[in-house]
């Protein structure tokens, strides 16, 4: 029941990727809206995980796991069938809220069934059910389109998660402690929840209202105001919801950074590869969801591989090399065009995925190395919520920085799309030749032919802006290495 509902909530946070240029044109958003399908589940599911461990306390395994199942549901069922663009992306808020306060608790219901000597293999266990989840998510959305249509990406997982709903509601204990239910930090969570959101509101609409206006100055205002409150607050409170007083230890802070950059890379390639395989190579949905197949099924083996690595060599090590090699395969792919071929594109996308792998296993080993036994739940929590935050952000970036490189591109094309471009002359004079032949009217020839220039430049500028963004995801990820060599084995703190 854990493993299947792990995969059903992990598979939802990437089903919906290989369905955004479906939704794109039958909405008319562009990738700065697009976006927020992935951003919202992603950012949400993030403030699911801290309400996690109290909602447990408080009701108990079934009633959550229950009760978060018929919500999930019932948000999949209104996203299936939005008729506004808006309506998808609350359904996909509400989708991942409920996958972040489930997710923690299937991984203390494995722990429940292995028990304390057999942790590590239940811990494996977790980690390839919530990396394999991610990873066939396109490739079923994919199937999912192409046989039905964009809605049924909501769908997918509905089957199972009905049945592990009932199979909880029968397996799951009821709450375990008795008296008062614990107290939970509301304050702090409403902060950070509106830190997230004007935040990750003021940088979408950045592009698209301008970032002097005065709602994105507003946005980004209250947002920063509201992340240093939540800050202040924590380090305050008795009994916070993110211990900020961690980040005193180096070896924590920089985990943390590259647990960040390590949720950037993750659901960011997650998100962009099945959209610039669709719109630069002309995929199909589910031949774009295949490229990923390898990868996912990569880190599956490289995972619970490297947790036996990572134990034999320095931290730094493997941290650093999986960076570099991640860096790599995003410069790779900054340089294919439509003629690479899918094995090439699959290959590069494997070996990116492979050398990224080898960055997290030893990475929660180095993490949490320095802390007490009683301190390791929360610095546990706290590198999976950087985690979660980095996907958010990063997804809500590169979307950005897309759509800036797309309008970039596009007008810089079309500015040289004149009478006195001999290129652009030249090729409109072929077209209408080729139209000739084909028969159309001589009426209609040039229009035909202005078409199909149009479709060309909107194709070129794609493929650049895209290039520019690997290129950018390929910079970005090299920090990785810089904050690698701050991670080092320091002694247990009491």
């Amino acid at each position: 029941m854990s493993i299947m509902s792990s995969i059903a909530l992990a598979l939802s946070g990437t089903i919906v990727n290989v369905a955004v240029p479906d939704i794109m044109g039958a909405f008319g958003v562009g990738q700065d809206l697009a976006q927020w399908m992935a951003t919202a589940f992603f950012a949400t599911m993030t403030t699911g995980m801290l309400v996690s461990t109290w909602a447990i306390r408080s009701f108990g395994q079934r009633r959550v796991f229950v009760g978060m199942m018929g919500i999930f549901i019932a948000a999949s069922v209104v996203g299936g069938t939005a008729q506004e663009f808006n309506v998808i992306i609350f359904a996909r808020a509400v989708q991942g809220f409920c996958a972040g306060v489930i997710l923690p608790l299937t991984q203390l219901a494995m722990y429940r069934v292995f028990g304390p000597e057999r942790r590590a293999t239940a811990n494996g266990l977790f980690g390839i059910s919530f990396v394999l989840g991610p990873g066939i998510g396109p490739w079923v959305g994919g199937m999912a389109i192409d046989a039905f249509d964009w809605r049924f990406v909501f769908y997918v997982a509905l089957p199972v998660a009905a049945v592990t709903a009932l199979l909880g509601s029968v397996i799951l204990p009821s709450r375990e402690e008795s008296g008062p239910r614990p107290a939970f930090d509301w304050f702090g969570f409403a902060l950070l929840g509106l830190a997230l959101l004007a935040l990750l509101t003021g940088l979408s609409n950045g592009q698209r209202l301008g970032w002097a206006s005065d709602s994105v100055v507003l946005s980004l205002v209250i947002g920063i105001f509201s992340t240093v409150g939540f800050i202040l607050w924590e380090w305050w409170y008795d009994d916070p919801i993110l211990e900020i007083s961690q980040f005193g230890s180096r070896q924590f802070a920089a985990a943390n950074a590259i647990s960040f950059l390590f949720g950037v890379g993750l659901f960011g390639s997650l998100y962009l590869t099945p959209i610039f395989v669709q719109l630069v190579q002309s995929y199909t949905p589910t031949r774009a969801g295949l490229v990923l197949i390898p990868a996912g099924l990569v880190l599956g083996v490289v995972f619970p591989l490297m947790g036996r690595i990572g134990d034999r060599v320095p931290p730094f090590l493997p941290i650093a090399l999986g960076s570099a090699g991640f860096a790599w395969s995003n410069y790779a792919l900054g340089v294919v065009d439509a003629n690479t071929g899918f094995w090439t594109f699959a290959i590069i996308v494997m070996i990116g995925r492979a050398t990224h792998a080898a960055v997290f296993p030893p990475l929660m080993a180095a993490g949490l190395k320095g802390f007490a036994p009683h301190q390791i739940p929360a610095a546990n929590g706290t590198i999976n919520f950087t985690r979660q935050l980095g996907g958010a952000f990063g997804i809500n970036l590169l979307a950005i920085f897309l759509e800036q490189r797309i309008a970039f591109f596009s007008d810089a094309f079309a500015a040289s799309q004149s009478a006195a471009n001999a290129v652009t002359s030249d090729f409109l004079r072929e077209v209408e030749g080729l139209l000739a032949i084909g028969g159309l009217p001589e009426t209609v020839q040039q229009s035909g032919a202005m078409l199909y220039l149009g479709q060309v430049v909107s194709a070129q500028a794609i493929t650049l802006a895209f290039r520019d963004t690997f290129l950018l995801f390929a910079v970005v990820t090299l920090a990785g290495i810089i904050f690698a060599f701050f991670v080092s084995q320091p002694k247990t703190r009491g």
